[in-house]
């Protein structure tokens, strides 16, 4: 049976490092475990936040669209709390959002995020009354918002939010929470008694 070297573990690991004494040989006879598989670090990230349109740019497929878009809620001070609201404004296909995800942190500035919530209101089809259930908007912010909707459908969250002069709290609370797909105006709220 051979000896092992009589320095201690880690004077010998060192000594091994900077070529001073042979590698230890393979344990013969034992079945080794494999190695476990460490997830892949990513080279680099973003910080969704506070990225720049350079930023963007380094994911694969991130349109010059998309990066205005994102641009334009950063300046209104909007932020997002999760990847799956980012993914679903953006309507990314899945795969694009898994090769997404692994570059992509999170941090908050400011007050904690608001809690998501499972809806999906259609902003440019909901009727006035769904509108009013939904958004819990005071009156006069959401017959601005009608008027608007009237004259020209919303296209996305920047749109809504500069049109309407919203206050970036009110676009974060409806990330993941609301859509723009029917371009037609809804019905008009009706006269309040």
């Amino acid at each position: 049976m051979a000896r092992g070297h009589w320095l201690d573990p880690l004077a010998r690991k060192v000594l091994q490092a900077v070529g001073e004494l042979p590698p230890d040989p393979p344990n013969q006879g034992a079945n080794p475990s494999p190695a476990p598989v460490k997830p892949s670090v990513p080279s680099w990230v973003i910080d969704v936040n506070r990225a720049t349109a350079e930023h963007w740019r380094q994911l694969p497929g991130c349109s010059e669209e998309m990066i205005d878009l994102l641009l334009r809620l950063q300046r209104g001070g909007v932020q997002f709390s999760q990847a799956d609201d980012l993914f679903q404004l953006l309507d990314l296909p899945a795969q694009k959002a898994e090769d997404w995800r692994p570059h992509l942190i999170f941090h908050w500035y400011g007050d904690a995020p608001p809690l998501p919530e499972a809806t999906n209101l259609d902003l440019n089809g909901a009727s006035a009354q769904e509108l009013e259930q939904s958004l819990h908007w005071p009156e006069q912010r959401l017959t601005l918002f009608l008027k608007e909707r009237i004259r020209r459908p919303f296209h996305n969250l920047a749109d809504l939010q500069e049109r309407l002069c919203l206050p970036p709290e009110t676009v974060e609370q409806l990330l993941g929470k609301v859509r723009f797909g029917d371009r037609r105006p809804g019905p008009s709220l009706p006269p309040r008694h």
